[in-house]
């Protein structure tokens, strides 16, 4: 167990060092969350019967879809309302006006329409439209997610996490991280998982942790894909496996995940799950140090090669370079 542990740069607490690593995803994926309404998702129709504005909209025809909204908005309709703040924040059919945007989102908010409720919130985050008011974007999270809005769940996890403007409660981010992930929300997933590994708002469960971040990682989660191979490789809450861990990292790498690049050329060097390739595993180690990823192991490792094999890695990094751009 030391020997494996040690060559994947050591243990779960020094690679994670909580909460370093859930308040870097408070800035990371915080930000990934808070992008447009995604129209698929906060778009379907709530209402009981189909309307010819929601259909119009799904159809791209945004001209009728804002024409048709807009007659039943005036009349109070907060479901039109909302997708008229949807037209207004994303310019469709209409010149972007972030103003407008959250006047009428405001209007279908204070309605009770939870994707309102939400857009406000995301707003108020970025400061599309107003300043930027973290307080008043909690709030709106709260709101939204009080009607089963999975994202303002994700978001509101967050901020109890962060711990500016709502107070440190972990025990409060983990409930609501439960709820996000039970609805396959995959950041939720891995942020949940990490609080099971570390015992933060919740009691520690190995068995949960790499069940939740697993799935992130199954799911695609970068991150996720690196800790659920760590998890593999030292056997970790689960049974050890360093082929699986291997292919995990491979794909992480792939991904452009550099963390994953440096795990990865260590098991090339070493033949653990992998077969040795020496050339492979330089180029992942002059990947991952590019992007600022130092190991003088892999340097020494580096320092061995022929000049014609490291002129074959260098190669072979810049062709997967040039394959992201």
């Amino acid at each position: 167990m030391t020997q494996a542990i040690g060559l994947l740069g050591g243990t779960r607490r020094q690679r994670l060092g909580f909460p370093q690593a859930l308040a870097c995803l408070v800035l990371a994926l915080a930000m990934s969350a808070m992008l447009p309404l995604n129209q698929s998702h906060a778009l379907q129709a709530t209402e009981p019967e189909p309307d010819h504005a929601y259909a119009a909209f799904q159809r791209g025809q945004y001209l009728t879809a804002y024409r048709e909204a807009l007659e039943r908005a005036e009349l109070g309709d907060m479901y039109a309302q909302t997708l008229l703040g949807v037209l207004h924040e994303q310019g469709l059919g209409v010149v972007q006006n972030f103003a407008t945007a959250i006047q009428w989102y405001s209007r279908a908010a204070l309605q009770g329409d939870r994707e309102a409720q939400f857009a406000l919130g995301l707003m108020a985050a970025r400061g599309n439209g107003t300043e930027i008011d973290r307080d008043k974007a909690a709030g709106w999270f709260e709101a939204a997610a009080q009607q089963g809005h999975i994202e303002a769940h994700y978001n509101l996890a967050l901020i109890y996490i962060e711990g500016e403007v709502r107070p440190l409660d972990l025990e409060r981010a983990a409930e609501l991280l439960e709820v996000a992930a039970g609805a396959d929300h995959i950041e939720a997933m891995y942020n949940l998982g990490v609080l099971y590994a570390e015992g933060q708002g919740v009691d520690i469960d190995s068995e949960r942790a790499v069940n939740w971040i697993c799935q992130a990682a199954e799911a695609g989660l970068p991150i996720a894909e690196v800790e659920c191979a760590i998890m593999l490789f030292t056997g970790e809450g689960i049974e050890a496996d360093e082929e699986a861990a291997a292919e995990l990292f491979t794909r992480a790498a792939y991904g452009g995940n550099a963390v994953a690049q440096n795990r990865l050329a260590r098991l090339l060097w070493r033949g653990r799950g992998v077969e040795i390739d020496g050339i492979e595993a330089a180029k992942w180690h002059l990947l991952a140090r590019e992007a600022g990823i130092s190991d003088p192991g892999l340097d020494a490792e580096l320092a061995s090669l022929s000049e014609v094999d490291l002129q074959e890695a260098e190669q072979r990094a810049r062709a997967w370079l040039d394959s992201m751009n």
